[in-house]
């Protein structure tokens, strides 16, 4: 594959689930999920195929118009080719859940954790199966999510807007063979908006599945022109000015009353694209191998966790399975100082760019005024 398509642009790297750029996948389950447009993800935590839910037709007022199947794009925004997610259920990952759901309920290696979809419980053996795991002494946990069961929201009230959660999971016991709900915490998924659209690159997936059948993946790997097509950066300043607002307020509800906590999942591409919004903060390392982002020291529990994940294209399997590289625990109030005080402290900070930005203003009117050029 010739360098410069290779490296071109930003370019569709998943599609209903499997790897297409810089490697596609060629397996019968790469090429059932791509015929089918099946969501591997949400098919593998029901239990049963579900298609993908993204939308095949540009609608108004959708920045990315046809976007189905699309789970991922790679993108250089961050000096380095990264995988951004653009579909929060690319991260309902078996593993990373249950990694935030025994340490949100501090549920030891050695206990075994039952794991469920809240809408599972509706059948009556899923039901029966899991209540029989907590009788022999497993932590049962369920969890709603926007197409499993739905999504919990906080209501509106006259001084403070309605919040979704991404995903909600609740701690479950039983008393005298009945489930009960003993409390919740907070998974939020961290995907990324793209400038512009992806249509015309999805259009180009799509007839490339129709018209190469029998060699498809060798035919994207010949032609990755065809997946960056039209596919702009992402937008990288107004996601952390959507996303720092919900988390200020979700880390502050994961630290209150019956909330166990609250779990922010971003990939690493995010985190290194934050690294200005925050200050570039020093994350001080733990024993537990664990990393603090802390304003000051403390002793107090820690309510907020981000989750730093990556995708592994190099395990050999597929989908490729997500890997988590850091485990952060934060506090509302840190996020703040990071970003309101630190953050610009350096912008300010002599020879800054702040002290350049009166001779930008005089330069930017002289185009339109050449004689303050004169002054």
């Amino acid at each position: 594959m010739p360098e410069q398509k290779r490296l071109a642009g930003n370019i569709l790297a998943e599609w209903f689930g499997h790897r297409i750029y810089p490697n596609a996948s060629d397996t019968k389950y790469s090429q059932q999920d791509q015929d089918l447009q099946t969501c591997p993800f949400l098919s593998d935590l029901t239990g049963a195929r579900c298609t993908c839910v993204k939308s095949d037709r540009a609608h108004g007022g959708s920045s990315n118009g046809v976007s189905r199947g699309v789970c991922t794009i790679s993108s250089t925004s961050n000096g380095l080719r990264q995988d951004w997610l653009v579909c929060p259920f690319r991260a309902l990952d078996t593993n990373l859940l249950e990694d935030a759901a025994r340490r949100l309920f501090h549920v030891p290696e050695s206990t075994e954790l039952v794991l469920v979809p809240v809408p599972n419980l509706a059948e009556p053996d899923t039901l029966e199966s899991f209540k029989a795991a907590l009788s022999g002494g497993a932590v049962g946990v369920a969890y709603f999510q926007s197409k499993l069961g739905g999504e919990i929201s906080v209501g509106a009230t006259p001084r403070s807007p309605e919040l979704n959660f991404d995903a909600t999971m609740v701690l479950m016991n039983l008393e005298a063979g009945r489930l009960i709900a003993s409390s919740y915490a907070i998974f939020e998924i961290q995907t990324m908006d793209f400038h512009g659209t992806y249509k015309k690159a999805v259009e180009n997936l799509s007839a490339a599945n129709h018209l190469h059948k029998n060699d498809f993946a060798s035919t994207l790997m010949a032609h990755p022109e065809w997946l960056s097509e039209g596919v702009e950066g992402p937008n990288i300043s107004n996601a952390f000015k959507r996303t720092f607002y919900q988390m200020m307020f979700k880390f502050q509800i994961g630290a209150h009353g019956q909330s166990a906590g609250c779990v922010l999942a971003i990939p690493e591409a995010v985190w290194d694209s934050w690294q200005r919004f925050l200050g570039k903060p020093d994350l001080t390392p733990m024993a537990d191998g664990t990393f603090r982002l802390l304003g000051s020291p403390s002793n107090e529990p820690v309510p907020a966790w981000i989750y730093v994940f990556d995708l592994d294209p190099e395990s050999g399997s597929t989908p490729d399975p997500v890997r988590l590289k850091k485990v952060i625990g934060t506090t509302a109030a840190a996020l703040s100082h990071f970003a309101l005080d630190v953050a610009p402290e350096a912008a300010l900070a002599a020879g800054g760019n702040v002290d350049r930005l009166m001779d930008t203003i005089r330069g930017r009117l002289g185009r339109f005024v050449p004689e303050l050029n004169e002054a």
